[in-house]
């Protein structure tokens, strides 16, 4: 749980007979990221096999997504088993809808167009609904007419060869000789209102805005009739092809990995990663399914094996903190779990207030709920949802709001401790100063726990690092470690002495210990660590101090809080109008307050953990682990993986 999962190179021997059934099982079991066979084992098997069917695969899939665009979104009620590629193809020869589709398309196209270009019309034809006479007029071998929206600039299109009337508040019309229409449309660029060219028609313009709607009412209900045939043909066929559609995508994987083996006239080669407790069922199971006529060897390797954590289920929504900072490899401590405990309990420390802390919980649960159940019209601005998701992505902000649940709940438990609800007290405190905050009281004491924080975490680092360089036979990094150890509690030990104002002669056992801690720890890194390292000995002490920040950032919040509320109080004896003004100041200090409460101690507390924390054992840049498989969610395995056995079924 602490480290990843152990991971063993395999190599996997099959005959080509079978090179198909064991492509199948590794990809439903899914456990096996498969990659280039070694160099040495490439010369054995010379050739690269090609799939026949690798083309058509890969045409059929075009094919079926392309249906999928078009067809209206249907409920999948079954599950389907394709037992061969032959009865993949048997099936997509029985989808003849690709005529109607594109007929359908084709008239929706066009019935689009239609209905755009009359509203356009009609639009035109209301302008000039009040124009006494036929509009052939307008447009003619002799002249042209424009339509332009009033407006100051309009005075700059007067002269001898333009008429211009008015035909309403908005709107004039505009006739120009056509001799001088290239003047006309050079003055024209100059304009920025809005400008309509009037299109030839003959008629009176109330008789061809009817003729317009006209048009549109029959478009529309072709559009309708189309749709419904369209509606039609998805529910009989929806279901039927996105089996088909996944299954393509499954196929056309398959033959993909196909075409990077190494292989012979009879045999086949393949190599990759594998967790260590999925190896014996992946024997078991390819075995059993290729009638033995497979070999899976363990190989020994000098690689760096592929990260993949291991974590329990609850824990799991934390792991997007340590992809983000950097994967661990496999021989060292996983964070995932320490940074689940520790990181909600920073946040919940630096917020320290029950009302803050509600608030974002019940934001946390809405942007969970919201991402689950998408509304059909959303009344947040696109321009702000989608900076959002461009940013984080749904998974990203889902697991994040997962994240600050616990977090906001350790935050309300702590604001009643400090009786803190959006800056007001909870209940009576009676030895408590009037209108003097918990956190402010307790200061000196909250900064000495901080600090200790700090002292325990940077040991237990240490502690980390000492065990991850001690597995990898780094025995000297391990001992410069203890050495750090010991020098970070002298310093703390001589400071805390120092600020107590208690002698620091090694006459004082204190003192004494701090110091014989000092020079042992300073002669371990010195020895292990070389002279450069000293460089280092600032860095322990600021990182250790560097915890104070948890009081800092709460103390901040504590006191913005404090004074935004006694300046609302302060208006309430006031005239009305002051009132307003203080909830005004209230409402807003509020949600600016709030927001510094989710962003600081975010990026605080991460801070703390990446830098100070991570640093002292973690050296990350794990590669993640890539299985070869797809999640299945309208198609059935072959095979029941727990149960190790053929699946029976055709539907479920």
């Amino acid at each position: 749980m602490l480290k990843p999962e152990r991971m063993a190179r395999i190599r996997i021997i099959g005959t080509n007979q079978k090179r198909s059934t064991i492509i199948q099982d590794l990809h439903d079991l899914g456990v096996m990221q498969i990659e280039s066979v070694n160099s040495d084992v490439e010369k054995l098997f010379p050739n690269q096999y090609n799939s026949e069917n690798y083309k058509l695969l890969s045409d059929y899939l075009s094919e079926f997504k392309g249906y999928l665009s078009m067809l209206n979104v249907k409920e999948v009620k079954h599950k389907t088993y394709f037992e061969s590629e032959k009865e993949l193809f048997d099936a997509i020869s029985k989808i003849n809808i690709k005529d109607s589709l594109l007929h359908i398309k084709e008239t929706d196209e066009s019935l689009l167009s239609a209905i755009k270009e009359n509203e356009n019309y009609v639009k035109i034809f209301n302008i000039l609904k009040n124009f006494r006479g036929d509009i052939s007029i307008l447009n003619n071998s002799y002249v042209k007419s424009y339509i332009i929206e009033k407006s100051e600039e309009i005075n700059r299109l007067k002269n001898d060869y333009t008429d211009i009337i008015s035909l309403d508040d908005n709107y004039s019309l505009v006739t120009i000789n056509r001799k001088y229409e290239a003047e006309f449309l050079s003055a024209l660029s100059g304009i920025s209102t809005r400008i309509i060219h009037i299109p030839e028609f003959n008629g009176m313009p109330l008789d061809l805005l009817k003729e317009a709607q006209r048009k549109i009412k029959d478009a529309t209900e072709q559009r309708k009739v189309a749709l419904n045939e369209l509606n039609n043909i998805s529910g009989e066929n929806y279901e039927e092809i996105i089996q088909i559609e996944e299954q393509l995508e499954i196929a056309f994987k398959e033959a993909e990995i196909t075409t990077q083996l190494a292989s012979s006239e009879n045999v086949f080669a393949m190599e990759g990663w594998i967790p260590e407790k999925e190896l014996e069922n992946a024997r078991k199971i390819l075995e059993k399914d290729s009638d033995n006529e497979v070999i899976l060897q363990v190989l020994k390797t000098k690689e760096d094996p592929p990260t993949k954590l291991s974590n329990p289920k609850h824990f799991k929504i934390f792991e997007f903190f340590i992809r983000f900072y950097s994967l661990p490899q496999e021989y060292e401590f996983d964070p995932t779990l320490i940074f689940a405990l520790i990181f909600p309990v920073f946040f919940g420390i630096m917020v320290g207030d029950a009302g803050y802390g509600l608030v974002i919980l019940l934001f946390s649960l809405f942007i969970i709920h919201r991402i689950d159940h998408p509304p059909k019209v959303s009344h947040i601005p696109k321009k702000i949802s989608g900076f959002v998701l461009m940013i984080l992505g749904k998974n990203a902000l889902k697991n994040l709001s997962k994240a600050l649940i616990p977090a906001s709940i350790i935050s309300i438990f702590f604001g009643i401790i400090f009786n803190e609800f959006f800056g007001f007290t909870i209940y009576p405190v009676p030895f408590r100063v009037a209108t003097t905050p918990i956190p402010v009281m307790y200061l000196g004491k909250l900064l000495l726990i901080s600090g200790y924080t700090g002292l325990g975490l940077v040991t237990f680092g240490f502690i980390l690092g000492i065990i991850n360089n001690i597995y990898i036979n780094h025995k000297k990094a391990a001992v410069a470690k203890a050495g750090w150890i010991m020098m970070a509690w002298a310093l703390a030990i001589l400071g805390l002495n120092l600020i107590h104002k208690i002698s620091l002669s090694p006459t004082n056992i204190s003192s004494l210990i701090g110091f014989v801690l000092f020079v042992s720890g300073f002669v371990l890194v010195i020895s292990f660590e070389g002279v450069q390292s000293l460089m280092e000995i600032p860095s322990i002490i600021s990182h250790i101090l560097s915890y104070t920040r948890i009081v800092g950032i709460l103390l901040a919040s504590v006191v913005l809080a404090l004074v935004i509320n006694t300046v609302f109080k302060s208006t309430l004896s006031a005239p009305f109008y002051i009132i307003i003004f203080g909830i005004v100041i209230l409402i807003f200090g509020q949600l600016f307050n709030l927001v510094i409460a989710v962003f600081e101690p975010g990026i605080q507390g991460a801070r703390l953990l990446y830098v100070e924390f991570f640093s002292k054992f973690y050296f990350g840049n794990g590669k993640p682990f890539s299985p070869f498989g797809t999640r299945r969610l309208y198609t059935l395995k072959k095979f029941d993986v727990n149960k190790n056995e053929i699946n029976p079924n055709k539907k479920t």
